[in-house]
């Protein structure tokens, strides 16, 4: 055999050694079998809300406005959650976008709760309205969102993370295994980075950030108009509720983007990015990865998308002393739905 044969052959022996290696290491089901998951917040077995120095703020009972019938705390005794024998690659991540620039205290604009099962490629999310009512040690019943702003305050961004990845695993008493954490300046720059999104908008609107219209039809979104786009609310019919599957529609794009033929040679270096503009993250590289390629592959009917079940209260907030909108979870219909989607 001559010699130039030789090498060709070496090297796609070589190759395709490599490629057999590299899928067995990243495709979704065997990459996360492989992992010991963390977890980086279990549910408390019950949420304090006695702490010296802010007991002054907090009424004994908070008041509720209006409907005067709202629920109270939801139940410590909510059984904990665990993954199933049978899909021992599952986990839970979280998503948490928040409402401001670097450098500046904040809340919890986007909170998004995915439970993964590799092994049957299907991902159940459940988006966590940012006004929903959670009890939270030190401060009371109040809006979710404030876990990070005043966590964050009295401990810096570490502290702000921890307290609003508890306060999710308290609502839903799951365990949190990873987390992705990012601001508003990080999902610009980074969709940017990608060249856009392509994003199929079902009827026009109005978006408030940018004070221009969006028509409907498939449109090609730049970092400022997807911003724009994944935090509208007030022109849409169902509100928040309507925001939070538009969220959904932009993490599809990204991650088809992300994964277009023509952008696989770029990915390392996207990814290298990706992880620049994000506030926080405990996923790897790898990880990262990994997901993107099950997000791929999935169909529509393998995403299931959910929404808190509950109801509209006007109750008194024992941050700021007065009444504000809340979003009461429904204690029994919570429960029903985190053991049948999130175990």
């Amino acid at each position: 055999m001559k010699r130039w044969k030789l090498c060709v052959l070496t090297v796609v022996v070589f190759a395709g050694a490599g490629l057999g290696l590299l899928y067995r290491y990243l495709e979704p089901a065997r990459h996360f079998e492989m992992k010991t998951h963390p977890v980086v917040a279990a549910p408390s077995v019950a949420v304090s809300t006695d702490l010296p120095g802010r007991s002054m703020l907090l009424p004994d009972n908070p008041t509720t406005v209006e409907p005067s019938n709202a629920s109270a705390a939801l139940p410590a005794d909510m059984p904990v959650q665990h993954a199933n024998p049978n899909e021992s690659t599952a986990f839970n991540a979280l998503v948490l976008g928040l409402d401001t620039t670097s450098g500046q205290t904040a809340r919890t604009d986007v909170i998004l709760l995915a439970h993964v099962v590799p092994a049957e490629k299907k991902v159940h999310l459940v988006s966590v309205p940012r006004d929903t009512r959670v009890p939270l040690p030190g401060i009371g019943l109040t809006k979710i969102n404030h876990a990070h702003f005043v966590a964050e305050m009295d401990g810096g961004k570490k502290s702000g993370t921890e307290a609003a990845i508890q306060a999710v695993s308290d609502l839903l008493q799951i365990p949190v295994h990873y987390y992705v954490k990012t601001n508003f300046s990080g999902f610009v720059t980074f969709i940017d980075t990608i060249g856009g999104i392509d994003v199929d908008i079902p009827q026009d609107m109005w978006l408030s950030m940018t004070r221009k219209p969006l028509e409907a039809g498939s449109r090609h979104l730049d970092g400022l108009t997807a911003l724009a786009f994944v935090r509208e609310r007030y022109s849409l019919e169902d509100g928040d509720f309507g925001r939070q599957a538009d969220q959904m529609k932009v993490m599809r794009a990204v991650v088809q983007k992300l994964l277009a033929p023509e952008k696989l040679t770029e990915l390392p270096g996207l990814l290298k990015q990706a992880k620049k503009e994000l506030v926080d993250t405990n996923l790897t590289d790898s990880d990262l990865i990994s997901l993107a390629w099950l997000f791929k592959d999935m169909k529509s009917q393998d995403i299931k998308y959910m929404q808190i079940p509950g109801k509209s209260v006007v109750a008194a907030d024992p941050l700021v002393r007065s009444p504000l909108w809340y979003w009461e979870p429904d204690k029994e219909r919570l429960k029903e739905l985190v053991r049948e989607n999130l175990r």
